[in-house]
């Protein structure tokens, strides 16, 4: 799970990377997330949508092959289960979690120097417009589970496609497909 919370709040890290332009106060996309473990042949692939606004904070929702709910508002996290349970997480409590708030909360407000004390990073402009980016951990927890995240974005803080690299060998990917207007958070 913490892997997964951590690619979310890097869905928008191209927001502080990509330079002066301010992020958007809100965004809401369809994604398809595709992960791949080592050891196991067949990928899981799951479709959901996400939803930020500066107001409201962030929703992550899986709608298939199964249902979970993530949602992230300040200084209070809730999460539904595939199960149906509910439980609020603490990030005053979880450190993990608090790191994670603190980042998403960095590439949202395009804080590009909080951002970098956790991540080297690296923009090129990509092939039909927008900026590749390259998020390459420092030394610490984040880097013990994530060797390299890659973004695509059309604009900063539009996301297009996210890869996370693991130092397992795991791989995630995640499509995005801009959804204005429907994003719960």
């Amino acid at each position: 799970m913490r892997l997964a919370l951590c690619s979310l709040a890097l869905t928008c890290a191209g927001a502080a990377a990509a330079g002066p332009a301010a992020p958007p106060a809100n965004f809401a996309a369809d994604f398809v997330q595709t992960r791949t473990l080592p050891g196991f042949s067949t990928p899981l692939v799951s479709h959901g949508d996400m939803g930020y606004d500066a107001n409201h904070g962030f929703h992550w929702e899986i709608n298939s092959p199964y249902h979970y709910v993530f949602e992230m508002n300040g200084k209070q996290a809730h999460e539904e289960l595939p199960d149906g349970s509910k439980r609020d997480l603490d990030p005053d409590q979880t450190p993990w979690l608090a790191a994670v708030e603190h980042i998403f909360i960095s590439a949202l407000s395009g804080n590009r120097a909080e951002l970098q004390r956790y991540f080297s990073l690296a923009s090129r402009p990509a092939s039909g417009g927008g900026n590749e980016l390259t998020l390459t951990p420092k030394p610490g927890a984040i880097a013990n589970a994530i060797s390299r995240i890659e973004v695509t974005e059309s604009a900063p803080g539009r996301p297009q496609h996210l890869e996370i690299f693991e130092t397992s060998g795991g791989h995630m990917d995640i499509r995005f497909i801009p959804a204005e207007g429907h994003g719960k958070p």
